[in-house]
């Protein structure tokens, strides 16, 4: 019988699947601070690895929302007491003030209205608190090769530059930010050539040019309020 997954979960388990997770999740780990979070959201959590994340920084009130049932139930399979949500990124279901971190992973790219989703991230979080966010640069060579196939599927909706004006006006600062993802393959990818592009992307730190790079991981802050 075929295990029931998503093309996310699928795609996680590729060459170029584990290069992408493994700068999310050491990104993540290198700019955040676990300890200081007691109640967390993971927005589009797909299969909860945000949530496991936690768990294991012992943090254990993750709310985990995503847009699709199914992927909700399945990792309701993995985690039998994750608390899970079926919501929208950009009508939030929670009281404002309340979280001390959301992560927003990948999450972007499947809709236009950004400012939108990210004034719901900045809303519903503390002053001071921080958000993680991924997107795919529209003004990236990639996002351009994509544009010219007629934008199937979904990334590189969105410019830096775009992003970046959003966030300022959501009261977000910029903690830390890395680009990635410059390999020529897709995200399923199973390359025998991942490797070497992998090592050619860090000699040549094209993952400090943000601006320019495929995709963007950040790291921002809410600013706290004027007191």
């Amino acid at each position: 019988m075929t295990e029931n997954v998503s093309f996310m979960e699928r795609a996680a388990k590729t060459c170029m699947g584990k290069y992408l997770s493994e700068i999310e999740m050491s990104f993540i780990a290198k700019t955040v601070d676990f300890s200081k979070f007691s109640l967390v959201l993971d927005v589009g959590s797909e299969s909860g690895r945000l949530s496991f994340l936690a768990v294991n920084n012992n943090v254990t009130n993750v709310v985990n929302i995503d847009i699709d049932r199914g992927s909700l139930v399945r990792f309701r399979q993995r985690m039998a007491n994750a608390c899970v949500i079926l919501a929208d990124a950009r009508y939030l279901p929670f009281k404002s003030g309340i979280f001390d971190a959301v992560f927003m992973l990948e999450v972007l790219d499947y809709f236009s209205e950004i400012d939108v989703a990210l004034n719901e991230g900045s809303r519903i979080l503390k002053s001071g608190s921080d958000c993680v966010l991924t997107f795919g640069n529209k003004s990236s060579l990639k996002g351009k090769i994509k544009s010219l196939g007629g934008g199937r599927g979904h990334s590189y909706f969105h410019s830096y530059g775009e992003v970046m004006q959003v966030l300022l006006k959501t009261d977000f600062c910029i903690h830390a930010h890395l680009g990635f993802n410059w390999l020529p393959f897709g995200r399923t990818s199973q390359n025998s050539l991942v490797p070497f592009f992998v090592w050619l992307e860090r000699v040549f730190r094209l993952r400090k040019l943000c601006k320019y790079s495929p995709w963007v991981i950040c790291h921002v802050i809410k600013q706290l309020n004027d007191t």
